[in-house]
């Protein structure tokens, strides 16, 4: 008779997977740590010529599985930065898990900053679905970029950001230039 004693589970740590095979009265206990990478792994376990109080002979086997996932969720841009002036911006964000141990929902926060240092996880606010178009509609310039914070449900965490976004919210110049009367004419200068 052979037992595992680990059903399958996902992790994103250091994962360490026992397995204890019995043969009738011997027991004898396997153990395996994986530190890195994403997938399923198996651990194979086989002994040799195991006798029982009775003279019985086996060769008992076992195996566990175990899952590993540290690949954080991926972020796609619809579109990608702007480089054309508007008023408003906007782009479909798309998030997917690699790793398999899906995507967090309640994780999905974004926000627009004019710089191209990463925010601070504790700074995004604003919340989306995957799926969603983030729109813009305020503020000036041609360094809009969109921050987008996921994570899986592992809390492998991706903070990504856009490429530029061009904004244009201000009113245009609308006062009169100077200008100085002499004998006949008027000279306008700018």
């Amino acid at each position: 008779r052979t037992t595992t004693t680990q059903e399958p589970t996902w992790s994103n740590n250091r994962t360490t997977t026992s397995i204890t095979v019995e043969a009738g009265t011997k027991t004898g206990t396997a153990t395996i740590t994986k530190n890195d990478g994403t997938g399923t792994y198996y651990l194979h376990v086989q002994g040799q010529n195991i006798k029982d109080q009775a003279g019985n002979t086996s060769t008992p086997s076992a195996y566990g599985t175990f899952k590993l996932d540290n690949s954080a969720p991926t972020v796609t841009f619809g579109t990608n930065g702007n480089t054309t002036y508007s008023k408003s911006q906007s782009t479909k964000v798309t998030v997917a898990d690699n790793g398999e141990s899906s995507v967090n929902a309640n994780s999905l926060k974004y926000q627009w900053t004019q710089s191209t240092t990463a925010p601070k996880e504790n700074t995004f606010s604003a919340t989306f679905a995957s799926g969603n178009t983030i729109t813009k509609s305020n503020g000036t310039g041609d360094n809009w970029y969109l921050w987008v914070l996921a994570k899986d449900n592992l809390g492998n965490t991706v903070i990504t950001k856009s490429n530029a976004f061009y904004l244009d919210n201000t009113a245009p110049n609308n006062s009169v230039p100077g200008a100085t009367a002499t004998t006949n004419s008027v000279t306008v200068s700018f």
